[in-house]
């Protein structure tokens, strides 16, 4: 949206405001939801069926295919192969993709369009861009049948679990839209989409003192299901259960962007009388992963090859935590090949009770970044438990101003007590061992560009933490 267009929406009466984000729907649809969105969901249902013997057939007919079109067409890697002197024909088994190096972001944020294919007409494509926690997001490439074959998979392998069909439920989405000034003060704070029976609410705008809006937003509009960014999901649910207010019962709750905890997840069953579905996913479209009605990760193999690799970029056997290495097969548009999404997590070494052939994300444990490095070197992560034995705290981040100074921020709902600061200090120090640790009593912590919550801040490298003093 341009900017003189995005400032008249935002200047509209509620009721046009609607009218526009209908009209804007049935572009979207034209985009997402055309003759390549039927053919792929028809054939995802049909691979539903298949063995894993089957899937890795696949994945390896379409690497092949892949890295042919990439050594053709696209500029950076037809010269990354000249330069390593490497065949693309040699790669053609999973197994051979080590042969390849590994393919950080800062690589695609230097010249994004190296890696779009060059018989692309680019005047064609649409551009969309990660919120990226480093606060340097990417361009990102597309045409009508990669956003197509994004919507098939996420209905397919998410929402249809769950039975949430679109146009037919009623359904409340928290995302990372700027549906409504960031500078407005008084509801509403969100937008009604009547073509797709959606109402889009702000992830902006979820201060203590507005939760109360929201929530009777809810209450009115009755969803069948709510859909978004885990910790915007996860602030309604909070306020429900802590204001002692009766669960608004619905369907399924479907989360997503960021690492959804055990304690968020037990709050939104809580005030939402339902499962929660978190999904996996990243703007790149290297990997897609879901989670079943047993409550498993499954990722379709057919999305991407996911590789875990260790601190040095070697392989890690099933069942080891690692960073995670993707490699998209459904991206031809601009194909990221051995890329370090940057995220860590271990791949599954059972298979789910379901009885699904899809393979297991066993652990997802949050972003690299979202990591404390200590002055020995160490990477701690995980930091949830950070917050255990705390009730008065309705989000709080932790930042890192150096190898042992940290400041945990923390909004504190109404009965919020010296003792739990005492608690957070207390959990924190227990996994680094020594350092400055105080807390920090704000208002609120704000949101990416793209309205995802970062739950660690780094204000200092990660290399050589001995000479920082």
């Amino acid at each position: 949206m341009s900017s003189l267009l995005q400032t008249i929406y935002w200047k509209a009466p509620y009721r046009i405001k609607n009218i526009m984000v209908a009209v804007n729907s049935r572009i979207l649809e034209r985009q997402r939801f055309g003759e390549d969105y039927e053919k792929k969901l028809r054939e995802i249902a049909l691979r539903d069926t298949w063995s894993w013997e089957q899937f890795v057939d696949y994945q390896r007919k379409e690497l092949t295919r892949l890295i042919c079109h990439a050594a053709t067409n696209v500029p950076y890697y037809r010269k990354q192969f000249k330069e390593l002197g490497i065949d693309p024909a040699s790669i053609h088994n999973l197994e051979d993709l080590p042969k390849l190096p590994i393919l950080e972001k800062q690589a695609v944020r230097i010249d994004p369009i190296s890696f779009v294919d060059e018989t692309l007409d680019r005047k064609r494509l649409s551009i969309a861009h990660t919120s990226g926690t480093t606060g340097t997001p990417l361009d990102l490439y597309r045409n009508t049948e990669l956003w197509s074959t994004q919507f098939a998979y996420w209905d397919a392998r998410c929402r249809k679990i769950a039975g949430m069909q679109r146009r037919v439920n009623k359904s409340v989405t928290l995302g990372g839209h700027l549906v409504t000034d960031p500078s407005r003060t008084k509801p509403p704070f969100w937008v009604y989409n009547k073509r797709w029976k959606q109402l889009y609410m702000s992830s902006y705008h979820l201060a203590p003192e507005y939760l109360k809006y929201y929530i009777a937003e809810l209450q009115a509009f009755r969803p069948d299901y709510i859909e978004g960014i885990a910790s915007s999901v996860y602030a309604l649910a909070r306020f429900i259960v802590e204001e002692k207010l009766e669960p608004i019962t619905l369907k399924a709750c479907f989360t997503t962007c960021e690492t959804l905890f055990d304690y968020q997840r037990e709050a939104i069953t809580r005030a939402f009388s339902c499962q929660t579905y978190n999904q996996y996913g990243a703007g790149e479209e290297v990997v897609f992963g879901a989670e079943c009605g047993h409550g498993t990760m499954h990722l379709s193999p057919e999305v991407g090859i996911v590789e875990v690799v260790d601190q040095e970029n070697k392989p890690l056997p099933v069942g080891s935590t690692g960073d995670l290495i993707c490699t998209s097969l459904i991206n031809y548009v601009q194909p990221f090949i051995r890329y370090r999404i940057g995220d860590t997590g271990a791949l599954g070494t059972n298979k789910c009770s379901c009885g699904s052939s899809l393979p297991v994300l066993d652990r997802l444990e949050g972003r690299i970044d979202d990591v404390l490095i200590t002055r020995d070197g160490r990477r701690i992560g995980r930091l949830d438990p950070v917050f255990k034995g705390t009730s008065g705290i309705i989000e709080a981040q932790i930042v890192q101003d150096d190898y042992d100074k940290f400041r945990v921020r923390v909004v504190p709902s109404a009965t919020y007590n010296e003792n739990d600061g005492k608690a957070i200090c207390a959990n924190l120090l227990d996994r680094i061992g020594t350092g400055d640790v105080h807390v920090e009593l704000v208002q609120r912590i704000e949101r990416s560009s793209g309205g995802k919550f970062r739950t660690v801040v780094r204000n200092m490298p990660e290399d050589n933490p001995t000479k920082a003093r």
